[in-house]
């Protein structure tokens, strides 16, 4: 352990109109609580299309995302959720650029936060009275000032709210702050007051509805993607769930955001493998050695995956064309690559390459991405079980929760 003479330097990238921000937020008091920490806010805009490519679907999901993981944690979130207009947002933007102080701009982007997502009349009756109490910095001054924050923190490395900055590494909301506090731990950062794990888990959470159909084996649908390093490293352990609940599950694999016409800046794509290197050592999954599957390797190694399903094979072959792709290095548009992947998931290489044409039709991996486009999604992992759908290897351990109250009153 390191000894520390001067607190832990954190930069907050905070935007008002983010449901994952405001839940970070309100970790942030036990945090300083627990640990020696300097907080330094910086407000953001959205990040340009190539990093948000869909606005609409993202809110989506970070208001229905709040609202579940509030069931879950002992952090507020309103449950009828809804959308801040982009008047309101700005607003809220304006009046937070004129916090300079750090305590004064937590308690006011806290209180903001609480009505922002609420109702609407009170939402904007909190942001006359905030705005009132300072002196605002002009509409084009304040989008400049926004613009130049972004842009900065893209030169940092990342392009998302809800992150933390410290000593060259990044911590996305709740669900990074295991990983910051390790951190600070080993620094020598730790004070004697506070009790590590800032993030607070409710003692019992509220419960959430599952309907599902009251005999039979049911049906967990995951969508995958081969080249997608969070739905590798949720694999194993989403079939190891299903196991435990006596689920069948439906693989779903979809074609990459790529194919799909969402390109991925080289930032985004060097921060998901930097993060997902830290996930594996947290889940004890394997990840480091990768190669891009993108091309003809993909197709190839998709084109496969109907003979392996027919096979009955279809759990094996995943697990082991994502280890090939993220573990083992394999370039799957060689023969021989696929030749490994497919007898290790016991499946006959040669019979198996038969099926793997690079212009084979892959329009059932379009029908999966269709899917869900209808739960407002595009990116892997995602779980759909009954009525509830939830998404990101992060939410594995709800999933668990949300099943086990489900499964336990199934008669």
């Amino acid at each position: 352990m390191f000894a520390t003479a001067a607190p832990a330097q954190l930069t907050i990238f905070h935007r008002p109109d983010d449901p994952w921000s405001l839940l970070l937020l309100q970790c942030l008091p036990r945090l300083a609580a627990c640990y020696d920490v300097s907080l330094r806010f910086v407000t953001v805009p959205l990040p340009g299309p190539e990093f948000a490519p869909r606005p609409d679907a993202l809110m989506a999901n970070g208001l229905r995302d709040a609202v579940d993981l509030c069931r879950h944690l002992a952090l507020d979130f309103p449950a009828a959720a809804q959308a801040p207009s982009a008047d309101e947002a700005f607003l809220a933007a304006r009046i937070l650029l004129a916090r300079r102080d750090a305590a004064s701009y937590l308690s006011t982007a806290l209180t903001i936060g609480a009505a922002l997502f609420g109702p609407r009349d009170p939402a904007q009756a909190t942001l006359a009275r905030a705005e009132k109490t300072i002196a605002l910095p002009d509409p084009d001054t304040a989008r400049a000032q926004l613009a130049e924050n972004g842009a900065a923190q893209q030169a940092m490395g990342h392009y998302h709210s809800a992150m933390i900055h410290f000593e060259g590494g990044w911590y996305w909301g709740v669900d990074r702050l295991w990983h910051l506090e390790n951190v600070l731990i080993n620094r020598g950062f730790r004070r004697g007051t506070g009790v590590p794990g800032v993030v607070p888990r409710r003692a019992e959470p509220i419960r959430t509805p599952l309907a599902l159909p009251p005999e039979g084996e049911p049906e967990l649908r995951f969508y995958c993607s081969f080249r997608s390093p969070y739905a590798y490293l949720a694999a194993a352990r989403t079939f190891a769930l299903a196991r435990r609940y006596r689920l069948r599950v439906s693989p779903r694999l979809i074609i990459p955001m790529k194919m799909a016409g969402f390109a991925i800046p080289k930032i985004k794509a060097d921060y998901f493998r930097t993060d997902c290197a830290r996930e594996g050592l947290r889940h004890g999954v394997d990840f480091g050695h990768f190669t891009d599957p993108y091309g003809p390797g993909l197709r190839r190694a998709m084109a496969i995956f109907p003979h392996a399903q027919a096979q009955g094979r279809a759990e094996d072959y995943i697990l082991s064309a994502m280890r090939g792709v993220w573990v083992d290095g394999l370039d799957l548009a060689e023969d021989a690559a696929l030749s490994i992947i497919t007898a290790r998931a016991g499946i006959d290489p040669d019979d198996a390459i038969r099926h793997a044409a690079p212009d084979a039709d892959l329009s059932w991996a379009d029908r999966h991405r269709d899917e869900l486009a209808r739960y407002d999604q595009y990116a892997a992992p995602v779980f759909v079980i009954g009525d509830y759908m939830t998404w990101g290897q992060d939410r594995l351990w709800m999933l668990d929760s949300v099943l086990q109250h489900a499964l336990e009153r199934r008669p």
